[in-house]
């Protein structure tokens, strides 16, 4: 009800702009080709860049046009589905912000991946409230070179939140999916030489302990902050979605990473935008973080 209401009127009106730069580009092709055309038969000369010069400049103003509608769809967009989220019971004050991101010093605290990547990118910032938790998340793109190619290598790309727990926390641990721990492996490593070792030990549930490694710092109450509870529901997103999930504790913060492969809600330009389906998915990848942290919430 609320997509019909308030966001399908505002993807038709940005539906509209987009039809409109469609046509004003094939009407500068068309031009184009009129004027090659007339450039072969009539062998104009250097008149032909007197005529082509209109042209040039207004193919300049559609792709600064383009690249607005592009700029103006997220964050249309996105404003609509937080005033609705904001709605909810149990989140507040959900403000989203194109030109702010996730600090690199964030993701790198975090110690899930190795400490000054050398590409970091982040994009996409959303903070709020979940229950009395403040948290931030966005876009984050994150490579380095391989040791074996000496080429770009993708280590993370997803969305990162970063929380921060209302209460007093003490400790370091770190989750990473089992099956990625050798793809992981120098990140382990550096995690090792902090002073971090495998905990799975300290977890009693099976079937977290086959979906994930644990490791922790010396003194750290792993199940204090990793609770059965919460073991539960990391191992249900585990086991119904196909993203894999990372997180970590560092004190009072928290940190969680989903990854993903797509750019959230980025606009078709060559096709319609008016779906559906293209919102849903997005709403599904925030409720879907913002149920984690609802969860780590809960459960401390």
């Amino acid at each position: 009800m609320y997509y019909n209401t308030t966001i399908r009127p505002e993807l038709y009106r940005l539906e509209r702009l987009r039809v409109r730069l469609i046509r004003g580009i094939m009407v500068s092709l068309i031009a184009v080709v009129i004027l090659f055309i007339a450039f072969v038969v009539f062998d104009l000369g250097f008149l032909i860049f007197l005529l082509a010069m209109p042209i040039i400049f207004y193919v300049g103003s559609l792709y600064y046009r383009i690249e607005k509608f592009r700029q103006a769809f997220k964050p249309a967009i996105i404003n609509l589905l937080l005033e609705f989220l904001n709605d909810a019971p149990n989140y507040r004050s959900l403000t989203y912000d194109p030109k702010h991101a996730i600090h690199q010093d964030r993701f790198e605290r975090s110690g899930l991946f190795r400490p000054m990547p050398d590409s970091y990118h982040a994009e996409d910032y959303i903070k709020g409230l979940v229950g009395e938790m403040a948290f931030e998340m966005g876009e984050t793109y994150v490579k380095e070179i391989s040791p074996a190619s000496n080429r770009l290598l993708t280590v993370f790309s997803g969305l990162f939140v970063h929380a921060v727990f209302n209460e007093p926390t003490t400790g370091r641990i770190a989750v990473w999916p089992r099956h990625n721990l050798r793809r992981l492996k120098r990140t382990v490593d550096a995690y090792v030489s902090k002073g971090g070792k495998p905990a799975d030990i300290e977890i009693m549930n099976p079937g977290f302990r086959e979906e994930f490694a644990v490791y922790a710092h010396a003194g750290t109450h792993v199940a204090g902050i990793l609770t059965p509870p919460m073991q539960d529901a990391l191992l249900e997103f585990a086991r119904t979605q196909e993203q894999d999930i990372f997180f970590a504790v560092h004190n009072q913060d928290l940190f969680i990473g989903v990854a993903h492969d797509y750019d959230m809600l980025e606009p078709n330009f060559f096709s319609s935008n008016l779906s559906f389906s293209i919102i849903r998915k997005f709403y599904t990848d925030i409720t879907l973080m913002l149920g984690v942290i609802s969860d780590f919430d809960q459960t401390h």
